[in-house]
């Protein structure tokens, strides 16, 4: 080979390394980017597998959050109990395992905090649509719940929720309209509707709480729909919303069923009859049922006319027959020759020495005026005809005494011997029926009537207050004569009391087996029986069988336990001021007592309608307690103690009568009602009877946390949370807020 040709071969080949070496650079370029593709891609898909991992994982958690909403449902479904409280299994919580997690509703406290997850009795606070100015008389209605006892609430920030919830005109409905028509009825029924302290002034039913509906506002009214409304209220921010949220609510309500799930009897409006059957289920037996029911509907109504149901009669602001002397009667024996010299004066003035002798001298001190007045009464209407029978006796003396020449048979027949003892014989028998007026006010008695088994007495004068009337009878027998009428049977008799419409007001029987001088007296001047008898009694002044300590009432307070409104009820704890038809007691409301009535009964009207804003004291808050009338810090721990221990939960609202402290105004020697008497009946009763309307042991909303976890490798890798109130007293349940929730 040349060295040409050699050469040449030498440069193609060095072309041909060059052209080599730029063509594995390209295949490697080549290569790397289609492996960047390549794990790109793979880099993509696995993000993409991670994402739609995540989002399935999340999916699930909703799902399983979900899950844990129908199961707060059916726990809340299925809780049957009659009351609500904080051991139940709903307040305790679940966690459930599902598919690839678990569902958490669990409420745990720690340092009084809740945490995000759980169900909240919705009864156990203060709800902002029905809260007014923390002012409270009666008890009314939970209008008068003290919101300012919260963390943050002050006269401010109150009027703020208030003007907020009444819109611009400041007043429920449209400001001075009567929306609800209700005017004239809260203006004269006796109770203070709109918690002002002052009772049945002008306009009381105009702009009265009771007008803001949140159902069906009026005017420019503006109810809250959510908690979450609070925040935009002038003054009140983040801070003192994140303070009353645990305590505070929009849904609460309660329906007026016992625990039987019965509506309740509104005692201002139903019959005697409707009222004892409702009380007999409460465990009274049918006669004292029947007597509280009469003298429920007589303590409401505005007549005072008795009621009359099973042979009981009512209790009105009228006399009660109080006492009955049956045969009060003595001898007038007195020498002719005397009633000769003195006439009818001396006849009589020997009348009323013989029974000065007989009443005593207490008695005769109040009565004597009253018997002398009636002898003379008596003997001026019969005058004539007891002129004429002393006359004829004087004759038949004076024929006598002239005729003592005539034979010894004639001198002592028996017409003559009479004449001859020179003696005049009268018998004189008073009878007496007291009335008693415990009441304040007077009692005119014109046209008034007392029927016994003799005859009827119409009646006259008038029983003053807290005073007394005597209804007297005299009768005079003379040998020849006797002049007036017996009222009463000497040996028993039925006394029967009627008014001027002719209602019977009061009825008594006595058995006298024919004994003189003994008068029939009560002790209780409102039961329908005499408790003893008692020589001379006791007319004009006080039973001698006055005895109120056999009861529940002290003497020198037996005054106020009389007390009938005339007026509806303002809460059912008034029914403790009922009668119960037994010796001076009255329906008992404290430790032991009657209290289980309050479960049946309402003053609510109508019954059907839901009260909102009761508060449940069965899960309710210390706080929350506080706002109720007159339960301070101490009280309200005492409450929660009871249903923490052995003792609880309550089972009804008036068990929480059991609770020590609850009648602390009866004990603490003051007068806290301001009448005069100091720790009496009535006071014990006091704090029941201004929170009674205000609570309950049985809630219908509750608000349920349900938070949906899932599970990988051990660990969390997806929650979603679902918030849902839950109305359970409607049918079916309804759903009454839900959304998911991120944080609270």
């Amino acid at each position: 080979m040349s060295n040409r040709t050699g050469f040449l071969f030498g440069c193609s080949m060095v072309r041909m390394s060059e052209e080599g070496q730029v063509a594995m650079i390209i295949v490697f370029f080549v290569f790397m980017m289609l492996m960047t593709i390549f794990f790109s891609y793979l880099y993509r898909m696995r993000i993409e597998q991670e994402a739609t991992s995540n989002y399935q994982d999340a999916l699930n958690a909703y799902y399983i959050a979900q899950a844990g909403i129908e199961r707060a449902i059916a726990e809340l479904k299925n809780d049957n109990n009659h009351y609500d409280d904080l051991y139940e299994p709903w307040a305790k919580g679940f966690r459930e395992e599902l598919g690839p997690g678990y569902y958490d509703i669990e409420l745990i406290s720690e340092d009084s905090e809740q945490k995000e997850v759980g169900i909240v009795d919705e009864g156990s606070k203060l709800n902002i649509n029905v809260i007014g100015k923390g002012t409270f008389n009666e008890g009314l209605s939970p209008h008068e719940l003290d919101i300012r006892v919260l963390e943050g609430i002050d006269e401010r920030k109150l009027e703020a929720i208030l003007n907020y919830r009444y819109g611009p005109d400041g007043a429920p409905g449209k400001k001075g309209v009567d929306d609800d028509k209700d005017n004239n009825l809260l203006s004269t029924d006796g109770i203070d509707n709109d918690s002002d302290g002052e009772i049945d002034e002008e306009n009381e039913g105009v702009d009265e709480p009771d007008e803001f509906r949140p159902e069906n506002p009026q005017g420019d009214d503006n109810p809250f729909e959510t908690l979450d409304e609070l925040r935009l209220i002038p003054g009140i921010g983040e801070v003192t919303f994140n303070q009353l949220k645990n305590y505070i609510t929009v849904y609460s309500y309660d329906k007026n069923i016992d625990r039987d799930g019965n509506l309740r009897v509104n005692i201002n409006h139903a019959s005697p009859d409707k009222i004892a059957r409702v009380l007999e289920k409460a465990g009274l037996d049918e006669n004292e049922a029947a007597q509280i029911a009469v003298n429920i509907v007589d303590f409401r109504d505005k007549d005072n006319d008795p009621t009359s149901y099973k042979g009981k009669l009512g209790i009105e602001r009228t006399p009660y027959i109080n006492e009955v002397m049956p045969f009060f009667t003595t001898s007038v024996l007195m020498a002719v020759t005397e009633l000769i010299k003195g006439g009818i004066k001396y006849a009589k003035d020997r009348a009323k020495e013989e029974i000065r002798k007989r009443v005593g001298e207490k008695a005769g001190k109040y009565i004597m005026p009253t018997l002398e007045k009636a002898i003379d009464e008596v003997t001026s209407r019969y005058e004539g005809e007891l002129i004429d029978q002393v006359n004829k006796t004087i004759e038949k003396y004076k024929s006598a005494k002239e005729r003592k020449k005539a034979s010894f048979w004639q001198l002592w027949s028996q017409k003559v011997a009479y004449a001859s003892e020179g003696s005049f014989k009268m018998d004189i028998e008073i009878e007496w029926i007291e009335l008693y007026n415990p009441y304040p006010s007077i009692c005119p008695l014109v046209g008034w009537k007392i029927k016994t088994s003799l005859r009827k007495r119409s009646l006259f004068g008038v029983v003053p207050g807290r005073g007394y009337w005597l209804v007297i009878n005299v009768v005079i027998k003379m040998p020849e004569k006797t002049i007036g009428k017996e009222l009463l049977d000497n040996f028993g008799d039925t006394v029967e009391l009627f008014n001027l419409k002719g209602v019977k007001v009061d009825e008594v029987t006595y058995e006298n087996y024919g004994f003189p001088w003994r008068a029939f007296e009560k002790n209780d001047p409102r039961v329908r029986e005499f408790v003893g008898t008692i020589p001379g009694g006791s007319p004009w002044f006080r039973n001698w069988y006055y005895m109120p300590r056999v009861g529940e009432v002290k003497p020198e307070q037996a005054e106020t336990s009389f007390y009938v409104k005339n007026k509806p009820f303002a809460s059912i704890g008034e029914i403790g001021y009922i009668h119960t038809g037994k010796q001076w007691k009255t329906v008992n409301l404290g430790k032991g007592g009657e209290w289980r009535v309050l479960d049946r009964i309402t003053v609510s009207w109508p019954v059907e309608k839901p009260v909102r804003g009761r508060i449940n004291i069965n899960t309710a808050s210390k706080k929350v307690l506080e706002s109720l009338p007159c339960i301070d810090s101490k009280l309200a721990e005492q409450i929660i103690d009871y249903c923490d221990g052995k003792d609880g939960p309550f089972d009804e609202i008036g068990e929480i009568a059991e609770v020590r402290g609850m009648q602390k105004l009866g004990f603490n020697g003051l007068d806290d009602d301001e009448d005069g008497y100091v720790d009496e009946d009535d006071e014990r009763e006091a704090i029941l009877r201004k929170i009674s309307n205000l609570i309950t042991v049985r809630s219908n909303c509750f608000t349920a946390v349900s938070a949906g976890r899932v599970i990988r490798g051990g660990k969390v890798v997806a929650e979603r949370k679902i918030k849902a109130v839950i109305d359970r007293g409607s049918s079916p349940i309804k759903i009454k807020y839900y959304r998911e929730i991120y944080e609270e």
